[in-house]
């Protein structure tokens, strides 16, 4: 990591009071914790280089506080990034924390680094954990860390999103579906398109696209018994 952080101090982009645009607690209102950094670089991401800046553990709890307070009440503080999993020293004791203050947790993950969900499991309510498509991302492929994590994230309350678009390998869409089939087939999977950062658009105003994940959502669907197709909300709705 660039930011290396501390159990005192870390670098977060933003915290804000918003609803929900993904998964299966859509449009509640929830409280964001955005850190900043990521060990991967999903080639559709649309949260690198966002300015962060280093916040104290008392500042960021003071700022929750304050945020539940006059924009309230939350269903849930959201912990997304980037990949709060990095911030491991921090954020197990801002989730302890948190959880002191009555909050519910909800963890939105890349889905690869068990070791540090195994350390701070406990102190989650929610995991919304992804699983990444090599052939979507253009990283590599994490299947054998997914299937660790899913085994210790499925003893929580948890969803799972896989970001779809035209290039995805069949193949690789099909290994992802027997993971969660082999470890946790209750699981609710959420088929997302990907959005484009060329032209502005969201993947579910492209027809072709919307086909495509209508075939994936059957094909999953004879596998796993939840599988649902969710455009982005808050985008549509134009909010953070």
């Amino acid at each position: 990591m660039r930011y290396p952080p501390t159990t005192r101090e870390a670098r977060i982009s933003e915290i804000f009071s918003s609803l929900q645009g993904e998964g299966t607690h859509l449009g509640e209102r929830h409280l964001f914790i955005r850190f900043e950094e990521c060990h991967i670089h999903c080639e559709y991401c649309d949260e690198l280089d966002k300015p962060a800046r280093v916040m104290t553990l008392d500042e960021t709890v003071e700022t929750v506080q304050k945020l539940e307070k006059e924009e309230g009440p939350h269903s849930f503080v959201s912990l997304t990034g980037g990949e709060p999993l990095l911030y491991l020293s921090f954020l197990s004791r801002l989730l302890l924390r948190l959880k002191t203050l009555g909050l519910r947790t909800y963890l939105e993950t890349n889905g690869i680094l068990w070791q540090a969900l195994e350390a701070v499991i406990g102190w989650c309510d929610l995991i919304a954990m992804d699983l990444k498509p090599a052939s979507v991302t253009k990283e590599r492929s994490f299947l054998k860390e997914h299937a660790r994590f899913l085994e210790i994230a499925s003893t929580k309350e948890i969803f799972i999103k896989i970001i779809l678009s035209k290039e995805i390998d069949l193949q690789e869409f099909q290994e992802l579906i027997q993971l969660v089939k082999r470890i946790a087939p209750k699981t609710p999977v959420i088929l997302q398109p990907i959005s484009s950062l060329e032209d502005g658009l969201e993947g579910h105003e492209d027809p072709e696209l919307m086909q495509l994940l209508g075939e994936l959502q059957r094909m999953a669907s004879r596998q796993i018994a939840q599988v649902r197709i969710t455009p982005r909300l808050h985008r549509i709705l134009k909010i953070r």
